[in-house]
């Protein structure tokens, strides 16, 4: 799924809950089971706003000794939640006038996306 494929909307309730999770979860040890933690609980919260994600946690596992730190996990979207935006068929549905209507909205507000500055 391409950043483009999601709705203004879905982009403003991402950051808030990545950084949930990474405060979550920062200063815990990257032992098997705090990654395996993070991932389940990334895939529940990103579920209940509709998005389906995929958690790769293999960065949190390199060490780069320059900077003598290890990668943050990546969170990649990959669809939204069965049945919230699909037809009968399984085709997918996007309302591309919602989009229009947000990307047109966010311009007139000065912002990347609708809803980044609050309100």
């Amino acid at each position: 799924m391409d950043i483009s494929d999601l709705y203004d909307h879905e982009i403003a309730k991402i950051g808030p809950l990545w950084q949930g999770l990474m405060q979550r979860f920062a200063r815990k040890a990257n032992s098997r089971r705090n990654l395996e933690e993070l991932a389940r609980v990334a895939a529940d919260e990103f579920q209940k706003i509709g998005l389906v994600v995929e958690v790769n946690t293999a960065p949190c596992l390199i060490f780069n000794p320059i900077t003598q730190t290890t990668g943050s996990p990546e969170i990649i979207v990959v669809g939204r939640v069965p049945g919230t935006h699909y037809a009968e068929d399984g085709t997918v549905l996007f309302d591309h006038e919602r989009k229009r209507d947000e990307v047109l909205r966010s311009r007139e507000r000065g912002e990347d996306f609708l809803g980044q500055k609050g309100g």
